[in-house]
């Protein structure tokens, strides 16, 4: 086992810090539920992007960490427990934009708006409507990672924009990478405060409960270790003659020893008495054979 050593300083900031608040909780299986946000977003992207404005978007990467901070209005949604934040840059809205009207032809001069122009009452709108759109996909990743499905009346309902974003910092962010057929990357941020984080952890550990094998409860060895032992209860010598005679119906007189040898394979370990109880023989009083 290699022994171990207190790194230098120059060496040691180069390693990730440890968070506290990571401890005793389940961030190893947050790939799971990135798997299943991955298939919702995927189905975002092709039925409410590409089929609503025949855009050609594309998922590129959905990466959990820190959130770089850009252009493009936000909103925040409720969920079952929670908010969920949607931040959608602004080169995508315009490139929205641009497919909803028509305008990808002037694709070059529309990709320096951002820098040149303020944002619009228009742009505004459509982020608040694209959150809407992505926030029951969300929810539902939520409650197929719950095993729930969708409820029983269908489809998730659209659920309602806050007016105001909660107080708190968000305490998970992602960043979604929307990639076109021409060139060009776009990204729609999502952040999830402290109780919608919480509920999906929660939902994680309960999941790997469930998953994992309960071990069998433990026995004894005694009780494990099973042997087959062979009881010789009857034995008589025959000439090759007398074995020839014999026909179907033969009664051969036999006597029974008082003590049968019992074996366990070609070897002889006990002998016992022989015993009838209730029309079975039985085996009773063991002695060790040497």
């Amino acid at each position: 086992m290699p022994k171990s050593r207190i790194l230098p300083r120059a060496d040691g900031a180069g390693l990730p810090a440890l968070d506290p608040a990571t401890l005793g909780r389940p961030f190893h299986l947050l790939p799971a539920f990135l798997r299943l946000l991955e298939q919702e977003l995927s189905d975002f992207v092709a039925h409410e992007l590409n089929g609503r404005y025949r855009a050609r978007f594309r998922l590129q990467s959905l990466k959990a960490g820190t959130v770089e901070e850009g252009t493009g209005a936000g909103s925040w949604h409720p969920l079952d427990e929670g908010h969920v934040g949607v931040r959608v840059e602004r080169p995508l809205l315009l490139s929205v934009l641009e497919y909803r009207y028509g305008g990808r032809a002037a694709a070059g001069s529309a990709r320096l708006a951002p820098q040149t122009q303020h944002e619009t009452e228009t742009e505004r709108r459509l982020a608040r409507l694209l959150g809407e759109r992505i926030a029951p996909h969300v929810r539902r990743a939520v409650w197929r990672l719950a095993g729930d499905g969708l409820p029983a009346g269908g489809a998730a309902e659209a659920p309602a924009t806050l007016p105001f974003p909660p107080c708190e910092a968000p305490a998970w962010t992602l960043a979604l990478t929307l990639g076109e057929a021409g060139g060009g990357a776009s990204r729609i941020a999502l952040a999830f405060d402290a109780p919608a984080f919480a509920a999906v952890l929660r939902l994680l550990a309960r999941r790997r409960a469930h998953a994992e094998p309960r071990p069998a409860p433990a026995t004894a060895f005694s009780e494990r270790l099973k042997v087959a032992l062979c009881a010789r209860l009857v034995e008589k010598r025959m000439t090759l003659g007398d074995i020839v005679d014999l026909k179907v119906g033969t009664v051969l007189p036999v006597g029974l020893k008082p003590r049968a040898d019992v074996r366990i394979g070609p070897r002889r370990v006990f002998s016992a008495n022989v015993a009838e109880r209730h029309g079975r023989l039985c085996l009773t009083s063991f002695d060790d054979a040497e």
